[in-house]
């Protein structure tokens, strides 16, 4: 006779993908689904389960937690938007992201038309807009450093190392992608043009899906989930003065 599994028993496994580091756009639909049928006994016998696999109270209850986020992402994403006060720094980091979204698009609108051309010269419209955004996109070194050396070492003492070097894994080939870029540009004249084409056509590929993809978990998992841990405002706006020394990409550019 086939098992019957509880909901703790679900959310049990559900939990461990999560401590695993399972992509979390993967486990979306179903913490969506679920989150809808569990109740506070099925948290909390989960949460003993993992305890008595050998987790920590702490690890358990913060799983949990990352769970009824996931499960309520969309609502969460949108309300961050809504109730953080403008100044808020993660207000203007969301801000930052929605700039790059703007040049993530146009760089794939310019690869489509720099596909169809069958000669391009460096003073072409098409190659000084590809430059110009570029060197747009390359500003975001600055917002990765703010992530890397202020935000993210806060969430870090509340226990979030894992989601925190998930997301500075991006940052790696976010890196990587804008380096190829660049490099794109430095040897254009060095390289036949079916080959520079092909490689940008490569290059977009890769890092504007990248892009989309880590804005989205920032907002949707990362920062909500360091809303709900840090309520003193006081640690916030530490935060925000140790980001201001960085500057804002979009702003001096």
């Amino acid at each position: 006779m086939a098992r019957t599994y509880k909901n703790s028993d679900v959310l049990t496994s559900l939990l461990r993908r999560i401590s695993r580091g399972e992509d979390p756009k993967t486990i979306k639909s179903e913490a969506s689904k679920l989150v809808t049928e569990v109740q506070a006994r099925d948290i909390a016998e989960a949460e003993q389960n993992l305890i008595n696999d050998g987790f920590s109270v702490r690890l358990a209850q913060q799983l949990a937690s990352v769970f009824l986020l996931i499960g309520m992402l969309d609502e969460k994403s949108l309300s961050l938007r809504k109730e953080l006060p403008a100044d808020h720094i993660l207000r203007m980091v969301i801000a930052e992201h929605d700039i790059m979204r703007c040049f993530i698009a146009d760089l794939e609108d310019v690869t489509e038309e720099i596909q169809h051309l069958a000669l391009l010269t460096d003073t072409q419209t098409e190659f000084r807009k590809f430059t110009h955004i570029i060197e747009h996109l390359d500003s975001i070194e600055e917002h990765i450093q703010r992530e890397e050396d202020v935000i993210f070492p806060s969430l870090q003492k509340h226990g979030w190392t894992s989601l925190c070097q998930a997301a500075r894994n991006d940052h790696v080939y976010i890196r990587i992608g804008l380096s190829d870029l660049i490099k794109l540009i430095a040897n254009f004249n060095q390289i036949p043009f079916s080959q520079f084409r092909a490689q940008l056509n490569s290059a977009t590929s890769f890092i504007c899906p990248l892009l989309r993809d880590h804005f989205f978990q920032e907002e949707t998992i990362l920062f909500p989930i360091a809303v709900e841990l840090i309520k003193d405002e006081t640690v916030w706006k530490r935060i925000k003065q140790a980001c201001d020394e960085f500057g804002y990409c979009g702003i001096h550019i």
